[in-house]
């Protein structure tokens, strides 16, 4: 069995690819992006049909987009110091 609630994208592709390497047979519950609207990557992972693809490509197989990182940071930084 695997999981992953609301895990962003970048750790969503992580358990993508933990689970193809064990040959995971079951569902996994894997709905972070059903929930969470922001992304720091250049393309997102790509989910058809409930079913996720798993990233090809060195690493990860994902691109960070640094400039949505630096401006989601930004952000979450003034939020919070709004808020505290």
């Amino acid at each position: 069995m695997g999981s992953g609630l609301c895990d962003p994208d970048l750790s969503l592709a992580a358990a993508l690819a933990l689970y193809d390497a064990y040959g995971l047979e079951e569902a996994a519950v894997l709905n972070g992006p059903q929930f969470l609207a922001a992304s720091v990557l250049k393309t997102p992972v790509v989910i058809r049909d409930a079913v996720a693809d798993i990233p090809a490509g060195p690493g990860l197989g994902l691109e960070v987009d640094e400039e949505k990182l630096r401006e989601l940071s930004a952000k979450t930084v003034r939020d919070w110091n709004m808020n505290c």
